[in-house]
């Protein structure tokens, strides 16, 4: 990623945009891993205090969330 994607993407300031975005799906690891793949514009939304993995689209601003021991595991 060069340093004008990172410019361009947009960031929430106000307390209210946060909120707007802390919703959000639980998927499977497989799904999460089809996320990160695929072509949509996804970009990296951890809660990590929670444990969880999370992908946030840049176009619909949808986010999804998986527990980070499950993505880890290699079995499928």
């Amino acid at each position: 990623m060069d340093a004008a994607t990172l410019q361009q993407r947009p960031f929430p300031r106000s307390g209210s945009a946060m909120a707007e975005i802390t919703g959000g799906q639980l998927i499977d690891a497989a799904e999460f891993r089809d996320l990160l793949v695929s072509h949509r514009r996804m970009i990296r939304f951890d809660r990590r205090a929670e444990k969880l993995r999370g992908l946030q689209d840049l176009d619909t601003g949808e986010l999804f969330f998986t527990d980070e021991r499950r993505l880890f595991d290699v079995r499928r």
